[in-house]
């Protein structure tokens, strides 16, 4: 990678750092679907080019949010069909308290179905 790639890189790293404190700053907690899609079938990444950059295209929070250093947590809801799905909790930095009091919270309402049973 050229070395003003690099620089670019950070540089916008930076700007959307920036953009997410100040929402942050304003709004203190954020809640997120876990993927852009519902759960992919095994080993789709693993299926070719196509397969790959349609999960890495659906997990883009997962990817951009953590490498801003934003703090997060992801918290099952239920299932759908039979795959488990939950939500993203994003927080600002250093709120890392109000992802686990939110996912409290939402764990309160009642356990999620398990899609395995533990015993086993």
């Amino acid at each position: 990678m050229p070395e003003n790639a690099v620089v670019k890189s950070l540089v916008r790293r930076t700007t959307l750092t920036r953009e997410w404190r100040l929402f942050l700053s304003q709004y203190p907690m954020l809640l997120l679907p876990v993927s852009g899609e519902l759960p992919f079938a095994d080993d789709l990444d693993r299926q070719g080019a196509a397969g790959f950059r349609r999960v890495w295209d659906a997990q883009l929070t997962m990817r951009a949010l953590p490498a801003m250093g934003l703090p997060g947590l992801v918290v099952s809801t239920g299932m759908v069909r039979d795959v488990p799905v939950g939500v993203q909790i994003v927080a600002g930095y250093f709120r890392e308290d109000l992802c686990l009091l939110a996912g409290e919270a939402i764990e309160a309402r009642g356990a999620p179905p398990s899609p395995i049973d533990p015993a086993m």
